[in-house]
């Protein structure tokens, strides 16, 4: 793979047959290390005689971490492990709820934008994405050689979100559902995305979609599934079950939308292989930017702004330039619930069917009443919290 190194800092804010038993034995070495270590330097106990002469040594501040610093992450029980095969039936399924991106009001809203664009502080670093290793099954049909001869992504501008009607192809093939239980048990979705990773076995997405963000380490959502190429209920290349999954110091502990990104590495399938090689992969280019001439929004909107068509059960997508608000990036788009963590691709071009991953949907703005308050959606900055995160995440 093609991997060059980058990276920046954020802004502060707010499966088992197949798995078989080596699996198990190699658990341990996935539990994840404690974000901070919680240690401190102790008064040593007064003295029953009195020193010569006072020591003056001055105190020892308090270890920090960045909120840009991957925090510890979770790693699949052995009781998920175990019903992997069996949990998420259709009727699980068509229960869950879209995952609410963080809503954030006209103040919260303000600070963003009145912050300064972010800076980076970890080189850059990026990777193309790979087309599948398998046999494509789904033939082309004349419409899409036509679209692919003329390649007209970029054009226009779609800001108004429309159906991606290419299914059983990239980057529909790349493009999923992130499915999870939440702490009250619930279930949920968001969207999600396989991305060019080492481990071959990658998905990104938002942050809120595997924590609910500053609750702390222990209460990262259970029983992740990603299911690729999702549509209407249907599962093409089936469950892809998580291994570990992880995001920042400053979502985890803060519920800091500006560092509202997350990574989750998947098993294997023993019928399929890796799942890079199996659906194939989007690239990424982290720490490169917030301004971008045309990207893509994909995703399985549920809701939307002024819209009533979404049902959370197709892919979905926008397109257009993007902008830096604040630390962060926004782009013109009127999908809502259910987007969450779907990739924002740049230089996505469909004669080969893959782009580079530069922000996930995040949140939106809510007006006084509660209600969408405009066409705008925004990604958390992918700098230095993304490549932390990618390089926890992309290894196991």
């Amino acid at each position: 793979m093609n991997d060059s190194t980058s990276s920046r800092p954020g802004r502060g804010r707010g499966i088992a047959a197949a798995i078989a038993g080596a699996v198990l034995i190699g658990l341990a070495a996935l539990q994840p290390a404690a974000a901070h270590d919680g240690t401190r330097t102790a008064k040593a106990p007064a003295p029953t005689t009195a020193p010569t002469s006072a020591p003056t040594t001055a105190p020892t501040p308090a270890p920090t971490t960045a909120p840009s610093s991957a925090a510890g992450g979770t790693a699949a029980s052995p009781a998920e492990i175990a019903r992997a095969d069996t949990y998420w039936t259709k009727e699980r399924m068509a229960a869950a709820t879209p995952e609410l991106p963080p809503d954030v009001g006209e103040d919260e809203l303000a600070d963003a934008l009145a912050d300064a664009e972010a800076a980076n502080a970890l080189p850059a670093r990026s990777a193309p994405g790979a087309a599948p290793k398998r046999t494509a099954t789904t033939a082309t049909t004349a419409t899409d050689e036509a679209d692919e001869a003329d390649d007209p992504i970029g054009a226009t501008a779609v800001t108004q979100a429309q159906r991606w009607g290419g299914q059983g192809q990239m980057p529909a093939t790349t493009t999923g559902k992130v499915y999870f239980t939440r702490g009250d048990g619930s279930g949920g979705f968001c969207s999600g995305s396989a991305v060019t990773a080492a481990n071959n076995n990658t998905v990104w997405t938002a942050g809120h979609c595997i924590h609910p963000g500053g609750t702390g380490p222990g209460t990262y959502y259970t029983d992740i599934v990603f299911v690729p190429d999702a549509d209407n209920g249907l599962e093409p290349h089936g469950q892809w079950s998580y291994k570990f999954a992880n995001t920042t110091i400053g979502w985890q502990d803060n519920g800091d939308f500006a560092y509202d990104l997350a990574a989750i590495a998947v098993w294997p399938q023993g019928s399929r292989g890796d799942l890079a090689g199996w659906v194939g992969s989007q690239g990424y280019a982290f720490g490169s930017g917030q301004t971008w001439a045309s990207l893509h929004a994909l995703g399985f909107p549920a809701a939307g702004y002024q819209r009533n068509d979404f049902s959370g059960n197709d892919l979905w997508y926008c397109e257009g330039p993007s902008t830096a608000a604040g630390g962060d990036i926004r782009m013109t788009c009127d999908m809502r619930n259910g987007t969450s963590g779907g990739p924002w691709l740049d230089d996505l071009q469909t004669a080969r069917g893959w782009g580079y991953i530069v922000g996930a949907y995040s949140y939106h703005y809510l007006d006084g009443n509660g209600n969408y308050a405009d066409q705008f959606m925004y990604s958390a900055n992918h700098g230095d919290g993304a490549i932390n995160v990618y390089n926890d995440v992309s290894v196991r």
